[in-house]
């Protein structure tokens, strides 16, 4: 290592020119990268509904489906504004009253289920059906021109999946550079309050912010990633990969001080640093690939973007970092302040001599804090990610109170006739939470053959020798009742028919609640293992990685069950994402102060003597990371529009703060209580002489 570390400091002139270069290429990736605003997309392709949704595209055109609501309007003018809609790219047909009856016969006169469906007192329904989902950027397009006409007049209202994701992208789209400035002016704040020169946090970020771009440009090669992953990625990593910049400063400033000239003392800095900085970026690693164990694509989408961007965090701060700290060294060296954080001096004294009833205490608040936490209310569906000021939402609403259900969940079942369809629709309808079912036999007599339906009515029910029925669910149904309702759907479709389809995004909604329990359990199950594994191969001990993995578990316990006490759900994915990063970002602080105890015991031989220097010598250090990252995440849940980024981030910076309170408080207790049996199961821990002492 020692002769990479003079190649680095020798040739620091063409690495900072390389990794200009490099800036460019990355650049245009991060530019040229999409983003996915639809969440269901993620999961896996064996599911029922993913392959319905297929089914629905391929045979019956079907994808994105808005709906727009059509107030206090005369005929004509509706006819011109379905003229005008059709003339939009992007857009495949429009359904409303006049595609099923004459529109200038009396109410009474119209089929009351094709009356219920598209018109009430004073308004009309138009169902946009566009030629490709709703998450395409030709359907984006489309929604946006839509959104243009109905911004110009106040009876005009449309909703639906397409109008809610487009809502969302916009809302993030317009976010996400406040993100990351409101982040870097917070961490800038920290940084310069934790150390002493004025020019080290400009170089700190300058360097962890090339590595940020060169990550967020490589996911180019992924083709797109979510909207989740775009919004927390760049400040996920610049609250994490600092703590490495950060500690290479500190090592560089103690060779310094030994009288040797600066190029040889960040050599040697490179040198002492690498493994320590390598180790601590694996353990978070470890927490980032967790994630990608999960069946929801979003956990493999947001894993990769976080660990591949911790893996080139470490390049950079071992390569760059050195460059620009020496070819500044001259002017930062020059202007100095004192370190504004406290010395933990009081706290040192005072948190060992009360390890026991620290003990007791977390001991009582970990049995509330894990039920708590185990019993969190979920939402699961788009609608609850948009923004508090969502004005698809709000057009969705108004749709609601007029017509009732705007879910659909769509059955598509092999097509044996009317009267097999027929028998089906009687006992779907049947079904609670059922609002109406849409279907060739509940629309047309019997006794009409096949070949005097109108082709309108066909191509939307039967297609490539399938037929679909459209289920709406009731606007009164609560998640949890709709997830029964389409369980309910597909056994009544399962008892009829080998080959069926439930699709929609309700269905989808259903399998994703499923899958997150079983998510939830393999990520959790997966980082304790992978980061247990990790501290056991560095300490070479057995009784660690238990004592600092259940410290750090408590931590997200405790702050997960804010969510109960709250009560107010929150996304089905934050805890599983949460319990995954804040074990792998903030294990760190446990790791560096049980390194520093072994080191002070070894030294002083008394177990409470160590901790308190323990306490003093990580204090800052431990403070410093905590409150970047709380610095970083917080802040971004002060001002995120959407609604799972604002929980994540806030979690996130709650975790690091409540994370370093048990390392500081918890961790001490257990290392000096513990301490026989860690000095049996941990190969070359120090021999302790105060034993018998209190």
């Amino acid at each position: 290592m020692q002769k990479l570390s003079r190649l680095i400091v020798k040739y620091r002139k063409l690495i900072i020119a390389g990794y200009i270069l490099l800036l460019i290429p990355a650049i245009i990736g991060y530019l040229t990268t999409g983003v996915n605003y639809d969440l269901l997309s993620y999961m896996p392709d064996n599911l029922n509904s993913r392959q319905g949704e297929e089914v629905l595209e391929e045979e019956f055109s079907l994808s994105g489906l808005g709906l727009m609501m059509v107030r206090d309007k005369k005929n004509f003018e509706i006819e011109l504004l379905i003229k005008e809609l059709e003339n939009i790219e992007g857009i495949n047909k429009i359904s409303w009253l006049g595609s099923y009856s004459d529109i200038y016969v009396p109410k009474e006169f119209i089929d009351p289920v094709i009356r219920e469906r598209f018109i009430t007192d004073d308004t009309v329904l138009l169902q946009i059906q566009f030629s490709e989902n709703a998450r395409s950027g030709e359907t984006v397009a489309a929604v946006l021109e839509i959104t243009d006409i109905t911004e110009a007049d106040d009876d005009l209202y449309f909703g639906g999946e397409p109008a809610i994701l487009t809502d969302m992208q916009m809302a993030i789209d317009d976010e996400m550079l406040q993100y990351t400035s409101v982040a870097v002016i917070m961490i800038l704040l920290v940084l310069t309050m934790s150390t002493s020169l004025y020019l080290d946090p400009i170089l700190f970020l300058a360097a962890v912010g090339v590595a940020i771009v060169i990550n967020m440009g490589s996911n180019f090669f992924q083709g797109e990633i979510s909207f989740l992953t775009a919004s927390i990625a760049a400040v996920m990593q610049l609250g994490i990969s600092l703590d490495y910049a950060i500690f290479l400063m500190h090592r560089f400033e103690e060779e310094k001080a030994k009288g040797i000239g600066i190029e040889e003392a960040m050599v040697n800095t490179i040198s002492k640093t690498a493994v320590t900085i390598a180790s601590s970026a694996l353990t978070t690693i470890g927490g980032f690939v967790a994630l990608m164990v999960m069946e929801n694509g979003i956990g493999g989408d947001m894993g990769l973007v976080l660990g591949k961007g911790i893996v080139i965090s470490l390049i950079v701060t071992l390569t760059l970092l050195p460059g620009l700290i020496l070819t500044f060294h001259p002017f930062s060296s020059r202007y100095r302040h004192r370190v504004l954080l406290p010395s933990f001096q009081t706290t040192a004294k005072l948190l060992p001599k009360f390890r026991s009833v620290i003990l007791i205490v977390f001991i009582i608040i970990a049995v509330p804090a894990y039920l708590a936490q185990d019993n969190v209310e979920y939402y699961y569906s788009n609608v609850h990610y948009l923004p508090r000021n969502s004005k698809a939402a709000a057009a969705t609403d108004e749709i609601m109170e007029e017509y009732g259900a705007v879910d659909v969940a769509y059955l598509i079942t092999p097509d044996e006739g009317r009267k097999r369809e027929s028998d089906l629709v009687d006992l779907l309808s049947k079904v609670e939470h059922v609002d109406s079912v849409v279907s060739v036999s509940e629309q047309v007599d019997p006794a009409v053959p096949d070949m005097m339906i109108p082709e309108e009515m066909i191509s939307e029910f039967q297609g490539g020798g399938y037929r679909n029925i459209m289920v709406f669910l009731s606007p009164e149904a609560e998640e949890k009742e709709i997830f029964i309702t389409i369980d309910r759907i597909r056994e009544i479709a399962g008892s009829l028919h080998d080959e069926y389809y439930v699709a929609g995004q309700p269905a989808q909604t259903r399998d994703m609640a499923t899958l997150s329990k079983v998510d939830a359990r393999n990520v959790a199950l997966f980082s304790v293992i992978a980061i247990g594994l990790i501290i056991a191969i560095s300490f070479r001990s057995l009784s660690l990685p238990l004592l600092l993995v259940l410290a750090v578990k408590l931590a997200i316990w405790i702050n997960l069950s804010f969510l109960y006490y709250q009560g107010e759900p929150v996304s089905s994915l934050t805890p599983i994402i949460i319990g995954s990063i804040q074990l792998g970002a903030t294990v760190d602080y446990a790791i560096l102060f049980t390194l520093r105890y072994r080191e002070n015991l070894g030294i002083m031989g008394e177990r409470i003597k160590a901790a308190g220097q323990t306490i003093k010598d990580t204090g800052r250090s431990i403070l410093t990371s905590a409150l970047i990252l709380f610095a970083a995440t917080f802040s971004i849940s002060l001002i995120a529009g959407i609604k799972t980024t604002r929980e994540m981030t806030l979690l996130i910076g709650r975790g690091a703060l409540i994370s370093m309170v048990v390392i500081f408080s918890l961790l001490p207790a257990l290392l000096i209580i513990f301490e026989k049996v860690i000095e049996r199961t941990t190969i070359g821990w120090p021999v302790c002489s105060d034993r018998e002492k209190k």
